[in-house]
């Protein structure tokens, strides 16, 4: 591609570049550029592509787009060199989304339950779509590996968001398909790195918010203002209005919202009826009318999670009486995902308010039943909530096994420390740091009437340590616990 029709429509400050060169490849990693690629310098959370400029050039950069000044005489500055990263690549696909109606889904919690809902309940419609999310990346329900999603995983998986280079790869591959709609879901550090400006969002979902990643917004303001940006850029907005921060989006951009809401009146609103062992049911009122919903999925925050999908759903023309049956078996892998016949839950909860809801929504359905919980926090990642979890836990369990959860370069021992501040006196718990060793000293000393919750992994089949990334999947624990015995 020439050099002119990459950077087509960023705003370029200065450039020293010939306009008319062929361009092989963009990289914003000096390890990946080849002879004839342009080399975008980003700022990172830990390091400055600017320092990494030399290397590119010698690895073959033939142009070096960067926000810093420099001396160098292939450099084109811009005023923001992620936002030009995020057009470059739509350039280099010929804006790949241009005939396809994406709906993002941003928020703390509910998002990957929220998409999936959507996906199968388009699905089920005949409908051709694609789903990006924290599980997979699927298009017509084939899974699309995308070599190299993140630096934790080999293949797509570990990043909610993906960055630009495979973002803009794998729409590409929608619109080779025909795809009409995509379902994605947008992190708040995909919105605040811009990878989502340039991409035609037809519907933005908000689900809620509460703390997570202030180590990297620093504060609940910043963190609320990354999350804000996905309702500058789609055409109309759903927002759960029973959240505080829903609440203060829905009146700023009331004119093209739809609200939903389980507590007042609200564009679409829905009633608890029933919430136990088999599932919840709740009634939607639509239009006047009342439709009966049974789901699979258990507590509130399921009902929130399917309330969204059905006011989005119905925003495109389908009706809930239309997908009554879909929304009945929909389950989401490692999202109080219960291990067959035993009250066992897996579930991916690694936020304080994630953690409150499924215990909250464990002991609505086991009321009289002893409630244990294993979990950890994540190394290298936001401490305030450590103490938070540790609080929570302590409220709602009747027993805790504090044990690992990704602690990367932390150690286990440490972040176990954190918890243990939160946690209130005279509790009932014990430390076992090997997360497998955790989980067999919990099935072991759980009685069949017991419910056991293995809370932080969800759907991920992997555990990070400080000697990197080692496959650990809990539902292969549990199997060779109880099915072998």
């Amino acid at each position: 591609m020439i050099l002119a029709d990459l950077i087509k429509d960023i705003n370029v400050i200065d450039n020293m570049v010939d306009l008319n060169i062929e361009i092989h490849g963009i990289a914003s990693d000096s390890r990946k550029v080849k002879k004839g690629y342009i080399f975008v310098a980003v700022k990172g959370e830990n390091t400055n592509g600017n320092l990494y400029i030399n290397d590119a050039i010698k690895n073959g950069a033939v142009a070096v787009v960067t926000d810093e000044k420099s001396e160098k005489n292939k450099y084109i500055l811009v005023n923001n060199a992620r936002m030009a990263l995020s057009k470059m690549w739509s350039n280099y696909y010929d804006k790949p989304d241009k005939d396809i109606n994406i709906i993002a889904i941003t928020g703390t919690n509910g998002k990957t339950t929220t998409a999936y809902c959507l996906y199968r309940i388009l699905r089920s419609k005949g409908i051709d779509c694609g789903l990006i999310s924290t599980i997979e990346c699927l298009i017509n329900d084939e899974q699309i590996n995308t070599n190299g999603g993140s630096d934790v995983l080999d293949k797509y998986g570990a990043m909610t968001t993906p960055d630009p280079e495979i973002l803009y790869n794998i729409i590409n591959k929608m619109k080779e398909r025909r795809v009409k709609y995509l379902i994605m879901e947008a992190s708040s550090h995909a919105l605040e790195q811009h990878k989502l400006d340039f991409l035609n969002i037809e519907i933005g979902i908000f689900t809620n918010l509460s703390h997570d990643h202030l180590d990297y917004h620093r504060n609940m303001d910043n963190y609320f203002f990354a999350k804000q940006k996905l309702f500058k850029l789609c055409n109309i907005g759903i927002i759960n209005i029973d959240d505080e921060y829903g609440k203060k989006l829905y009146k700023k951009y009331k004119g093209r919202m739809l609200s939903v809401s389980i507590n007042e009146n609200a564009d679409f609103y829905a009633k608890i009826t029933k919430c136990n062992s088999k599932g919840t049911e709740f009634v939607v009122f639509e239009e006047g009318n009342e439709i009966k919903i049974k789901s699979c999925l258990y507590g509130e925050i399921n009902v929130y999670n399917l309330l969204l999908a059905i006011a989005c759903t119905n925003a495109l023309g389908i009706r809930t009486k239309e997908i009554l049956n879909v929304l009945k078996s929909i389950k989401i892998k490692g999202r109080m995902e219960k291990y067959k016949n035993r009250n066992i839950f897996i579930d991916y909860a690694h936020t304080p308010k994630a953690t409150e809801s499924i215990l909250k929504t464990a002991r609505q359905i086991f009321p009289k039943r002893k409630i244990i919980t294993l979990f950890g926090c994540g190394g290298d990642r936001d401490k305030e909530k450590r103490s938070e979890i540790g609080k929570i836990c302590s409220e709602y369990s009747d027993y805790m096994i504090l044990t690992s959860d990704n602690s990367r370069s932390e150690s286990t021992e440490n972040i176990i420390k954190d918890i243990l501040t939160g946690i209130e006196k005279n509790k009932n718990f014990i430390v076992i740091e090997n997360r497998c060793q955790a989980i067999e000293y919990a099935v072991k000393n759980t009685k069949k009437s017991d419910v056991l919750l293995l809370l932080g992994k969800g759907h991920e089949n992997y555990e990070i340590t400080n000697k990197g990334k080692i496959h650990f999947d809990e539902r292969e624990v549990l199997s060779r616990i109880l099915d072998n015995a």
